[in-house]
């Protein structure tokens, strides 16, 4: 495990993960229901790394 993750932050990164691909698959469904799971698969993932990018970037402002 790299240096910089302690596992509190680990625990926060796998229900960010699970809420990210639970949240992107709903929204493929609701908005394109003709869409295989692997596009909301790929949602989800781009809403966690929005929502780690958005963290980062507060962050830097500060």
């Amino acid at each position: 495990m790299p240096h910089f993750m302690n596992m509190n932050s680990l625990i926060i990164f796998i229900i960010r993960l699970i809420i990210g691909l639970a949240f992107g698959i709903i929204l493929t469904r609701l908005f394109k229901p003709d869409w295989g799971i692997y596009y909301g698969i790929v949602t989800g993932l781009i809403l966690v790394a929005l929502a780690y990018g958005m963290s980062y970037y507060r962050k830097l402002k500060k």
